[in-house]
């Protein structure tokens, strides 16, 4: 809805019967922009500082494996009925790998008090799409346990399911090495999300807040929405001098204008001479 006012275009949108000026709504903003900031900075920073010290990281180590469908990988020699197969059989590498046989094993190899349960949780798999590659990572709160447990399991997994699935192999492709930095989670990140949050939640608030306050905030805005010609205004008496004993307003001039006392007469003046 497009409202005009004394010439002047102002853009008005309307919900049922109430009015939303969005010019109004943005001054408001814009008058409370300090406390905007403010909110946001400090929700950021106590965000960030908070996941610091309250969430744990965690380091993850990895590895990946090529399943072949026989006991020796000559790819020159394959078919498509082997690749086939190979991807086929990738996923019941990957079954194997979390199994109780291969991580206990493994755990008890690292030397790492766990049980099956808390292992399987730590250890996650995936396949490449459309190939014979599984991937192999290591989640844990330390970063030399992630590491030892990844190198553990990649040896331990060698042999069991080589024995399970027979006829079958896996190459290790690349090694699982020490993480250099925290996987999870991203503090910056989180930050970043805290103080979006909360300007989010201001801007809100003030956009209520605007959008529920049916004062006048001047004559200009009674002008503009209701088309009232002013004919006056009534002086604030708060705006006149502490102290000041002479509350000489004029209303023909601007609003909270004091006005100068008349200047006696010469005459009064002399007579008051002794």
């Amino acid at each position: 809805m497009e409202k005009t006012t004394r010439g002047k275009s102002r853009k008005i949108n309307t919900i049922g019967n109430k009015e939303i000026d969005l010019m109004a709504m943005f001054k408001a903003i814009w008058k409370k922009f300090w406390l905007v900031v403010l909110v946001t900075v400090v929700a950021g920073v106590l965000t960030y500082v908070g996941c610091k010290v309250f969430v744990a990281p965690t380091y993850r180590s990895s590895f990946t494996a090529y399943v072949n469908n026989n006991k020796e990988v000559d790819l020159s020699s394959r078919t498509s009925s082997d690749v086939m197969a190979s991807k086929a059989l990738a996923h019941t590498y990957s079954e194997l790998i979390t199994s109780r046989s291969v991580l206990v094993g493994a755990a008890e190899k690292a030397d790492i008090d766990m049980g099956y349960d808390k292992l399987r949780k730590m250890v996650k798999t995936s396949i490449g799409s459309e190939t014979e590659i599984i991937s192999v990572s290591v989640d844990a709160k330390s970063p030399s346990v992630a590491y030892e447990l990844a190198t553990a399991i990649s040896s331990e997994a060698l042999p069991v399911t080589g024995e399970i699935v027979e006829g079958s192999s896996m190459k290790i492709i690349d090694v699982p090495e020490m993480p250099k930095g925290i996987y999870q989670p991203n503090y910056l990140k989180l930050g970043i999300f805290g103080a979006m949050f909360a300007f989010a939640i201001v801007v809100l608030i003030i956009c209520f807040r605007q959008y529920f306050n049916d004062k006048v905030q001047s004559e200009t805005e009674l002008s503009e929405h209701y088309n009232i010609p002013i004919m006056g205004t009534i002086p604030d008496m708060n705006v006149a001098e502490k102290g000041s004993s002479d509350y000489y307003y004029s209303y023909g001039g601007s609003s909270g204008e004091k006005a100068e006392p008349e200047e006696e007469d010469e005459s009064k003046k002399g007579g008051r001479k002794s």
